[in-house]
């Protein structure tokens, strides 16, 4: 349903001097930055897939080509079997697009208003679009509030009205970047549901972007991971945490204390990377990834550098997305700088 190959996207901004730069010569200084650089993917039809990655990786500005809003600079994109480039008229109709959500939709309207108004878009008229604004505000959970004002609804309800906007021309794949931003938890769960049954009862194709490693696990038939513009790993979710290996990853919790337990544990042998560390109020957790498989519990458990601390409890872990992502760019992914400029 949807083909990308050797798609590449570059932006100019301005470089970070370029204050001192316009004094000079009356213009600012540019740079070229690439948002977007050779990533290839294939989405199958009726498959949940999600694209991963921090602020900047370029995932917005993948989908923005998809939809048609963006130009790309090289490559090729095909939704629906339609180029994005060639023919633009018939990939809109074939997508239903949430950018950002809540902003999708008009808040001086009542919800059966926007519904009604995004249909006569595509061409429904009278009691057909009146059926079909019904039954897409059944499908949301909105039937109940859909003649109150959209200023009124909370996010999570403006969330799932402009996703229901977006399915009421029947579309075979719904794009979808970053719907569960600003939401509660118990909005996002909600949102998280709808989409999954859409994907699992009405064979909708689901191209969603996230940073959220835990989400993207959860919604997931298969997901790519892209940093700073290039993919860095595809495959299903237990695919791509087994690719760090069977228990090979620890986690190490002890009390606090003055000393630093993150610096000495990386300078040891049997540590291959440290993955995240977590200080809480009583203790710090290290989750780290090491060379020695199954005995490495004991192995670290004997350390030097752990005499000096309180040892709360050593063992094997699961890997996660989160660990994937550090192990393959070395950063953490809320620790990526922002680059949403170019996105």
């Amino acid at each position: 349903m949807i083909e990308v190959k050797s798609l590449k996207k570059r932006f100019r901004r301005a470089m970070p001097d370029s204050a001192k730069w316009r004094r000079i010569v009356s213009r600012p200084k540019y740079e070229t930055v690439e948002a977007v650089s050779g990533l290839d993917l294939e989405i199958e039809k009726g498959e949940f897939f999600s694209l991963l990655g921090p602020n900047g990786a370029g995932k917005t500005t993948t989908v923005r080509i998809l939809c048609t809003l963006l130009l790309p600079d090289g490559g090729s994109c095909r939704v629906a079997g339609y180029d994005v480039v060639d023919d633009q008229r018939a990939v809109r109709r074939n997508i239903g697009v949430s950018i950002r959500g809540e902003r999708s939709v008009y808040w001086k309207l009542t919800g059966r208003q926007n519904l009604e108004y995004f249909s006569n878009l595509y061409g429904l008229r009278g009691k057909s679009a009146r059926s079909r604004v019904c039954e897409i505000a059944e499908t949301v959970g909105l039937s109940d509030r859909i003649d109150d004002y959209v200023e009124h609804y909370s996010m999570g309800m403006k969330q799932r009205l402009a996703i229901g906007a977006s399915l009421i021309h029947r579309p075979p794949i719904l794009v979808l970047d970053e719907p569960t931003i600003g939401l509660d938890p118990n909005g996002a769960r909600a949102l998280r549901s709808l989409l999954k049954e859409l994907c699992s009862t009405e064979g909708v194709t689901i191209l969603y972007t996230t940073h959220y490693m835990q989400e993207a696990h959860e919604l997931s038939d298969r997901l790519a991971i892209i940093h700073r513009g290039k993919k860095v790993i595809e495959g299903s979710p237990a695919e791509v945490c087994a690719s760090l290996g069977d228990e090979n990853i620890v986690e190490i919790t002890v009390s606090n204390s003055d000393d630093d337990v993150e610096q000495p544990l990386s300078n040891e042998r049997v540590i291959d990377k440290i993955l995240h560390v977590e200080r809480g109020l009583l203790t710090t957790t290290v989750r780290a990834r090491t060379v020695v498989p199954v005995r490495s519990v004991a192995l670290i458990s004997g350390l030097e550098p752990l005499r000096n601390f309180d040892i709360q409890s050593i063992h094997l872990a699961q890997p996660s997305l989160e660990d994937v992502f550090v192990s393959l760019t070395g950063s953490n992914i809320t620790e990526v700088g922002d680059a949403s400029s170019l996105e």
